[in-house]
């Protein structure tokens, strides 16, 4: 089975391991390769990552569970999960822990419903149809990795996946950089079989918010996702924009216009057109403002 059969069919419950799952039993969580992880470094000085699974700086009012120290390594028996222990504590020892939704929206034992959503204190924000809980490595150092990645689902159009918010501190404007790791693809309904496949794309984005509050786009990138096929990959995209002085600026990834819905549940990923973005990382990166002691005010 290929590693995206694996990872998305453990969401939708179509494989043996995804039946097993709906019975909490253990299976092996999906892994992708750590290759090309050095793509998303970058000259600026400040990176702000969306970091799904930072043991210390968790999702607000989310629920983390960790790994049973009775299980084996490699399952993932969430009904057997222990509680963990403070942000403040180190990570446990065992192999894996997941932080819940901070707006929950059960649809099955297993998934989540499209509007879930998790949302960070500094405004880092993520949504979409898929597993009720983010899955991450204990092991710091697997962290944004890619060894666990992050498959969020849409049928519907606009949808954003993910947001990741920042600052530009400089007294000039400055180039800023919104970049995402991703594994992006169309699926068509499985039931009926036999409909026309349907290529779909995504646009990541660039924004500034304005003096009136409201976010507007200043740079897009329109990414295609096809049907998946033996050479959907990962890959890193980027954009960037010139930013002025002393703006809030945010990176997303959002739904372009999908297929409508076919049948009226838009949770119903069986039976309906979706497009899939299966996350390893986004970033936003700009530079810091290094004071000019010789001119107050200004930055280097």
């Amino acid at each position: 089975m290929s590693r995206r059969s694996v990872s998305w069919a453990l969401a939708l419950g179509l494989s043996p391991m995804g039946a097993l799952a709906s019975e909490g039993l253990a299976f092996a969580p999906p892994e992708v390769p750590v290759s090309e992880l050095t793509a998303l470094s970058s000259q600026y000085v400040q990176e702000i990552a969306l970091d799904m699974c930072n043991w210390s700086n968790r999702p607000t009012n989310s629920t983390c569970t960790a790994q049973n120290a009775a299980d084996s390594q490699w399952s993932w028996n969430r009904a057997n999960a222990v509680a963990c222990a403070a942000p403040t504590a180190s990570p446990p020892s065992t192999y894996w822990f997941d932080l819940s939704p901070t707006v929950a929206c059960p649809y099955d034992s297993i998934n989540g419903c499209r509007t879930q959503q998790w949302h960070w204190p500094d405004g880092r924000y993520l949504s979409g149809w898929g597993w009720s809980v983010i899955h991450c490595p204990s092991n710091p150092a697997d962290w944004s990795t890619g060894l666990f990645t992050k498959p969020l689902a849409t049928t519907v159009s606009n949808h954003v996946f993910f947001r990741v918010p920042g600052f530009l501190s400089h007294s000039q404007p400055r180039t800023v950089r919104g970049q995402v790791k991703v594994m992006l693809y169309a699926n068509t309904p499985y039931s009926p079989s036999g409909l026309p496949n349907v290529n779909m794309s995504a646009t990541l984005a660039l924004q500034t918010q304005g003096s009136d509050n409201v976010w507007r786009d200043v740079a897009t990138r329109v990414l295609p996702a096809p049907v998946y096929g033996p050479t959907t990959a990962y890959e890193m995209f980027e954009l960037e924009a010139t930013v002025q002085p002393y703006t809030p600026v945010r990176v997303e990834l959002r739904a372009n216009t999908l297929p409508s819905l076919r049948v009226a549940d838009e949770n119903n990923i069986w039976m309906n057109y979706h497009l899939i973005a299966d996350l390893i990382e986004a970033r936003l990166i700009l530079p810091d403002c290094i004071p000019d002691q010789s001119r107050p005010g200004f930055c280097l």
